[in-house]
């Protein structure tokens, strides 16, 4: 068996083709698995929002987009499992005035107020459709008035998320 292994990864040491073919195994074995199944609840409104509020959301930077507009609502909430509670904007587009969820950052990254009424330029990713079938943006820049939160870096890896602990976000 093991010539054909060399046939098909020629020039490679029995360590890099073992570890390809473990990966291969690997894939093989998540694929058969499937998805799983969300946990059945009482009533089928409740269950479709189980379903969205723990469904993984990632940021795509191929669906970026930038919105204007004044923020209508924030809230905190659990999103993420063991992450601690999120800050949610509900934004009022300037063009067109619909609605978008926006999902920013942890609430303890944030280290000014942010308020109703207030002005908003964010840059986003739009992910699928959020609550109520508003349109949900993962956040990876906030300006507001002079100020510029960076909350993801340029490929969309959370800020937060780096460095030692729970640490407070820039002073802006």
């Amino acid at each position: 068996m093991d010539g054909g292994i060399k046939k098909l990864l020629p020039g490679r040491s029995w360590r890099h083709r073992a570890v390809i073919l473990m990966g291969l195994l690997l894939m093989v074995l998540l694929s058969l698995s499937g998805p799983v199944a969300a946990q059945e609840t009482s009533s089928g409104e409740g269950q479709a929002n189980q379903q969205a509020q723990t469904r993984p959301h990632f940021y795509d930077v191929d669906r970026e987009v930038t919105i204007e507009g004044q923020i209508e609502d924030l809230r905190f909430e659990n999103r993420y499992e063991g992450k601690g509670n999120f800050l949610v904007l509900l934004v009022k587009e300037k063009s067109g005035g619909e609605l978008v969820e926006v999902e920013t950052a942890p609430a303890w990254f944030f280290r000014t107020d942010l308020h109703k009424g207030e002005k908003i330029r964010l840059v986003g990713s739009v992910t699928e459709e959020g609550k109520d079938g508003r349109k949900l943006v993962i956040a990876r820049e906030l300006r507001i008035g002079n100020q510029t939160i960076t909350l993801r870096d340029r490929r969309g890896f959370p800020t937060w998320s780096r460095g030692q602990g729970r640490r407070r976000g820039p002073a802006w």
